[in-house]
């Protein structure tokens, strides 16, 4: 009877060590998955933050060079409708859409300042140049790191034994990228006169 009191224990024991072990593999999991989640929507609100600083300084810089003329109206039409465009976006595409748009009218008015030097005679139009040029720098940046948080969430979500975790806890399968916008790879000609 003895020897039965030792195997129920030993047997006991296994089942509770087993019991811990997956018991402490789902907590790990799970708030692995957490942290990767959480990394994500922190990486994306920086790319909206780095968005509304850009949309901010555009105004700024459509005031400081509202003085185009005629055949800069076109530009100028351009940045009205980007900040619109990105005023009214409300999901990650149009936000997206609304990013294209920005960036291609920056790239636009810069050609025109290139164009017509006379138009940028104020010097603090050369600030809010060089500030444009430098959220738009800090703004790649907070893209690529977005991504890298999508690739290391999306890769986890994928690997043994994560993706049980993922699909007993309701988590993404995926998690889409921040995409590169149409034309945005497109170099933006300067003529010079």
């Amino acid at each position: 009877m003895f020897k039965g009191k030792q195997i129920v224990i030993i047997t006991s024991a296994v089942l509770a060590l087993l019991v811990l072990i997956v018991g402490i593999s789902l907590i790990t999991g799970y708030n692995g998955l957490v942290n990767l989640d959480e990394d994500i929507n922190s990486k994306y609100s920086q790319i909206e933050v780095r968005l509304q600083e850009r949309h901010d300084k555009i105004g700024q810089i459509v005031a400081s060079v509202q003085g185009l003329q005629d055949h800069e109206l076109a530009v100028y039409q351009a940045i009205v409708d980007a900040r619109t465009a990105y005023a009214n976006a409300n999901t990650q595409d149009e936000l997206i859409a609304a990013d294209a748009l920005e960036a291609v009218a920056l790239a636009n008015l810069l050609v025109v300042m290139e164009n017509y030097p006379s138009i940028a005679a104020a010097g603090s139009y050369y600030l809010l140049i060089d500030e444009v040029s430098s959220m738009e720098s800090t703004l790649a940046v907070a893209r690529r790191d977005y991504n890298e948080a999508v690739e290391d969430y999306n890769a986890s979500v994928r690997r043994f034994p994560r993706v049980l975790y993922a699909g007993l806890f309701g988590f993404d399968k995926s998690v889409d990228y921040w995409k590169m916008n149409d034309g945005a790879d497109e170099v933006p000609v300067i003529e010079f006169d």
